[in-house]
């Protein structure tokens, strides 16, 4: 196609009223990409775009819903319907591109990305200006293949292009005119692609499939802490990074307070809140760990999960990072001259992930029908879905709460299954719960779920079973607690052993009364501390002290574990103690979910999903992950 007709073809995509045209244009010395106006302002020439064309599919801000806060309960999803085309991807965008493909269009397919992905057409192009501080070659990220509908190849006086699906050639035929290339103009093509690599001044030193490896041999290494010290966490490393796609989710509200929207912006595992849960706790807290971790989620996580390194070279982060120590080229190359040999076992969990049925992120409505103060802080909720389905929940799954103008907030289910109601136990922490206090019986409320991995009820029929909770994470619990007695000849011995802080803190008074006073269930409970004021005539002790007063078969015993997270380790060393082995005992980490379905990256525990592969766990299978406990 010659340059005319190239010209005459952007034109006329641009004056279609059906498309929205977006291509590389110039700002000042930069390079950004925006809807065109003409076909003049089109850059086939540029190096690299200030922020990648991942904008167009993932935007920094997306509207997915709105409401109505003067109706009981008005939702209505957000879509964007225009067809859109994208002019001048390089190939490293576009890998990264397929890349967000796998995150978004795999397990739990988003609705609002599958939408716009399949309304956006590309037009890749090869690279003819090499960035200064890009290392694509040495990833093979500088040519591609696959994933574009149409790749151009500018020449001196022509346009080559290959047409690489049926959309593609749809649109040179309504919009172009174009014959078939020459021999002579395929030669050019391929001498330009096998040029490009010798153009590159920044390489590794090793294959990318030895990322996972190197990194493995390396979680202590000093260059975490050496760098961490520069690092000003500003995040701006995963804001221009094409492969980061972590987000965060908040409502707005209009000015008249009656009418809002839900909000999904941009965030990166370098900003310190990124791991702030509803318990108040940010479990990677440190600049070195959230420094390490930006790195081994590109280069071994994300690889163990989707089977792909998640960097393709751009030099984006390199250039923008001010104590220029976010170069993926610079640490990869460091630690594989310099291994410390010392293997780390990072392991995922093979779970099978449950499904949902309803849009992702679009909650179902459901009403308050019944509510019990427990302590001050503590309520009970029973709920039930407005559409007469039950929730279809197992025990130790957890659904996200809506409160319209406030936000969402994870909550773990804490009834049994069955039934069209189910219970849910709230502790007014945060603004949804704080929120939730003030509502009534008969208020409605958003439910997203059930997500996540709950107890296999399956594996432990047959075995006894010892609870362990504390404050709160009885809770979660209580669901199995309550199934295993509704199913109690499917079990062994049933022990439960719960503690709290204090007296006025104990949850589920009546349900505690009647386990106390149950023949063929073992109970003991205790407090942390006991004022003179209170009367209680139990326990008094952290619940490690109750371990050692139940006889148990360590052997045919599953030990079920869920509290705060500081209780982990101390009871976990307690029951080995007991002679437990590490695969009779189940945890719960169900502090530690956002969005629910694996894509926002809030609630990953070094390579693992807590709300995929858990919240449940086998204590085997994370063990050794350093985040988990």
């Amino acid at each position: 196609m010659g340059l005319d007709d190239w010209n005459e073809f952007i034109d006329g995509l641009i004056t279609s009223p059906d498309l929205e045209v977006i291509g590389v244009k110039e700002k000042g010395s930069k390079f950004v990409f925006g809807e065109l106006t003409n076909a003049g302002e089109l850059r086939l020439d540029y190096d690299v775009t200030i922020l990648p064309p991942k904008k167009e599919l993932l935007p920094p801000n997306e509207d997915l819903l709105t409401f109505d806060l003067g109706q009981p309960f008005n939702v209505m999803a957000h879509h964007e319907d225009k067809k859109k085309v994208l002019v001048g991807v390089h190939p490293y965008d576009l890998i990264a591109i397929n890349m967000m493909d796998q995150v978004y269009l795999g397990t739990h397919v988003d609705d609002h990305y599958e939408k716009r992905r399949k309304n956006t057409i590309i037009i890749a192009s090869d690279i003819l200006s090499v960035p200064e501080r890009a290392f694509c070659a040495s990833l093979g990220t500088h040519i591609v293949e696959k994933g574009y509908d149409l790749l151009v190849t500018p020449l001196a006086d022509r346009i080559v292009i290959d047409i690489g699906t049926e959309e593609g050639g749809r649109l040179i035929e309504k919009f172009g005119q174009a014959k078939e290339a020459s021999r002579y103009d395929i030669q050019k093509v391929e001498k330009l692609r096998a040029e490009l690599p010798g153009r590159y001044s920044t390489e590794l030193n090793m294959d990318k499939y030895r990322w996972s490896e190197i990194l493995e041999q390396n979680y202590e290494h000093p260059i975490w802490e050496e760098n961490a010290r520069k690092c000003l966490t500003c995040g701006t490393c995963t804001l221009v990074c094409p492969t980061c796609v972590c987000y965060d989710v908040h409502d707005e509200v209009e000015l008249d307070l009656e009418r809002g929207k839900r909000t999904r912006t941009w965030d990166g595992c370098l900003l310190k809140e990124f791991t702030l849960v509803g318990s108040g706790e940010i479990f990677r807290e440190t600049p070195k760990n959230r420094y390490r971790h930006r790195y081994y989620r590109k280069g071994l996580y994300l690889p163990a999960r989707f089977g792909f390194v998640a960097c393709v070279g751009c030099g984006r982060c390199s250039s923008q990072c001010l104590p220029d120590i976010a170069d993926p080229a610079d640490v990869m190359n460091v630690l594989a001259s310099f291994s410390m040999d010392e293997k780390k076992n990072l392991p995922i969990p093979d779970v099978k992930y449950h499904g949902i049925k309803q849009e992702l992120l679009v909650p179902k409505a459901a009403t308050i029908t019944y509510k019990e103060v427990m302590t001050d802080i503590d309520t009970l909720y029973r709920l039930k879905l407005d559409s007469g389905e039950p929730l279809g929940h197992k025990p130790g799954q957890f659904i996200e709460l809506s409160i319209f103008g406030i936000g969402e907030a994870p909550i773990s289910i804490s009834s049994s299954p069955g039934g069209d109601e189910f219970e849910l136990q709230v502790r007014k922490i945060g603004d949804v719960t704080t929120k939730l206090d003030t509502l009534e019986i008969g208020s409605k409320v958003g439910i997203r779920g059930p997500f996540g991995n709950g107890f296999n009820t399956d594996k432990l029929k047959g075995r006894s079973l010892l609870y362990i909770g504390g404050g709160c994470g009885l809770a979660p619990l209580r669901s199995l607690i309550e199934y295993s007695l509704e199913n109690r000849k499917d079990f062994k011995d049933i022990t439960i052993l719960y503690g709290c802080k204090d007296p006025t803190s104990l949850l589920f008074r009546e349900d505690l009364k009647k386990w106390q006073e149950m023949n063929d269930v073992k109970f003991m409970m205790t407090v942390d501390r006991c004022d003179d004021k209170e009367c209680w005539d139990g326990d008094v002790g952290v619940i490690t002290t109750l371990i050692p007063k139940v006889d148990f078969d360590p052997d045919d015993t599953i030990a079920i574990v869920v509290g705060p997270p500081v209780m982990y380790r101390f009871v976990i060393r307690e029951l080995k103690q007991k002679g437990v082995p590490d695969w009779n005992i189940i945890v719960s980490l169900e502090r530690r979910m956002k969005c629910g379905v694996g894509k926002c990256g809030h609630c990953q525990i070094n390579g693992v999903y807590v709300c995929l592969e858990g919240p449940v766990f086998n204590y085997y299978d994370i063990k050794e992950l350093p985040e988990a406990f």
